[in-house]
């Protein structure tokens, strides 16, 4: 078994092992806080004379997947070297959010039978819990990567070859014993390293795997040379050894990854790589979010329509045909702030424009009506897209939809920001929209997509709020 494969077992593992120990941890603390607290029998009758566990399977329902996930989103199950003080420090952030997550749910199913001691019991249980958990398994793991070593060949003498030899020995997942470094047709001249062993100038690949116990093959090709690496993949599956490749610049923001198509293999390449995991919890919250956001904001909207219906002629609403993910179009909803020819007249005025890229934004354009300019500095305009997120065209954060016109004169490099669904606020939005030009507005959309998280989102959504509320997001 590869060091891949093994980790994703283990991390699979470690997921469910997670989410069995918070389960015992609520358990545990319900125990503590009749038995130890307050002395009664557990578990404690309420005064209707059912069992305290009908109030506490509420709260139980969520954890199993509440817990992995925010552990996940911290980057906990992250394959690289993580400090005793990161770990913990990850165990205590992680707690203090599901403690907020359980109050939560406790104040929405069992405002008045729900203890309050509960909470903070399970709070001070979980982090020891979790890791004594992760550290008994992270033992066990070390342990049984000690009894067997797996003989390791790589191809390659080159500086990624020494690293690739380094980083296979310091794992604990499947412990790697390097028997040597084979010469590839690709290597320039060898420095002098004395750590490589060097097979013999004229050994091949097929002589090694013959002569020697050899469980994995890696090896170090420059993507120029990818071709010639193939045959020695084809040697190893003939021979029944495993093989991976490291490949030198095959890409710059995302991993190649092998998939199967009704059992046709196939490398996938996506512009960035996201947890598909967060991606669904982005989506549940886009549907959340803007669920609650339509509820609250319903009366505002219909003041809103009211407004614009008495004030100037033409419709409420303003329906623009934009780009949303991968350029797919869709239509987007805003309050309609301009006159009704306000699309007719835009040659007239294009010399106004005060944006440096294909954009056409004008801070005080003429054809905004009173009304308009209101709705606008508040960003109520905005609030109908909140339709578009529960359809599911827009999320609440993402990079701001363009107008297929717009598109079609971006530079090669610009069209990434459409591999991300578009949202209703973005970095751009709370960063000064107005002083920011075209090209930096385009970088700081990849910077959100190249370094997308829940935690970013949520803080792009926190600075949102007084951003609009200062009548600068507009």
């Amino acid at each position: 078994m590869t060091a891949a494969r093994s980790w994703r077992q283990f991390r699979l593992t470690l997921m469910a092992g997670d989410a069995l120990v918070v389960v015992l941890t609520y358990a545990l603390a319900d125990f503590l806080r009749c038995a130890v607290y307050m002395g009664i029998d557990w578990p404690e009758l309420l005064s209707n004379g059912q069992s305290s566990v009908r109030v506490h399977i509420k709260v139980l329902i969520f954890l199993p997947f509440v817990w992995p996930l925010l552990l996940m989103q911290l980057r906990a199950y992250a394959l690289r070297w993580q400090t005793r003080r990161e770990i913990f420090s990850k165990t205590l952030l992680a707690t203090l959010l599901l403690a907020l997550f359980v109050s939560a749910v406790a104040l929405v199913f069992e405002r008045e039978r729900f203890p309050r001691a509960q909470i903070g019991i399970f709070a001070a249980l979980l982090p020891a819990t979790t890791l004594a958990a992760r550290g008994i398994t992270l033992w066990m793991l070390v342990w049984l990567s000690r009894q067997r070593f797996r003989n390791v060949l790589i191809v390659g003498t080159d500086r990624n070859a020494v690293r690739l030899r380094r980083l296979a020995q310091k794992t604990v997942f499947a412990r790697a014993q390097i028997i040597g470094h084979l010469t590839a047709p690709w290597d320039g001249p060898t420095a002098a390293v004395e750590e490589l062993s060097i097979k013999d100038a004229g050994t091949t690949l097929e002589s090694v795997l013959d002569a020697e116990v050899v469980d994995d093959v890696l090896i170090s090709v420059p993507i120029e040379a990818l071709g010639s690496a193939l045959p020695m993949v084809r040697t190893c599956e003939e021979m029944g050894v495993a093989v991976a490749l490291q490949v030198d610049a095959f890409s710059r923001h995302g991993l190649p990854e092998l998939t199967d198509l009704h059992g046709l293999p196939v490398m996938a390449f996506t512009p960035v790589r996201h947890p598909p995991e967060l991606l669904a919890a982005k989506r549940l919250g886009d549907i959340v979010g803007s669920v609650i956001g339509i509820i609250l904001t319903g009366p505002i909207m219909l003041a809103c329509a009211l407004l614009i219906r008495l004030t100037s002629r033409g419709p409420i609403l303003f329906r623009q045909q934009r780009s949303g993910l991968n350029g797919r179009a869709f239509v987007m909803y805003k309050f309609r702030t301009m006159q009704r020819d306000a699309e007719d007249r835009r040659a007239e005025i294009a010399h106004l424009n005060e944006s440096d890229g294909p954009v056409f934004k004008i801070r005080r354009d003429p054809r905004i009506t009173r009304i308009g300019s209101i709705l606008r500095r508040w960003s109520l305009d905005e609030l109908p897209q909140l339709f578009n997120v529960l359809k599911g065209d827009m999320s609440i954060v993402g990079p701001r939809p363009p107008i297929p016109a717009e598109v079609a004169e971006y530079d090669r490099w610009q069209r990434r920001r459409l591999s991300m669904r578009p949202g209703l606020t973005c970095l751009w939005q709370i960063m000064g929209r107005h002083h920011i030009g075209f090209d930096e507005w385009m970088r700081l959309d990849l910077y959100y997509i190249d370094h997308w998280s829940l935690t970013l989102d949520a803080l792009i959504v926190a600075k949102t709020v007084p951003t609009v509320l200062g009548g600068t997001g507009a």
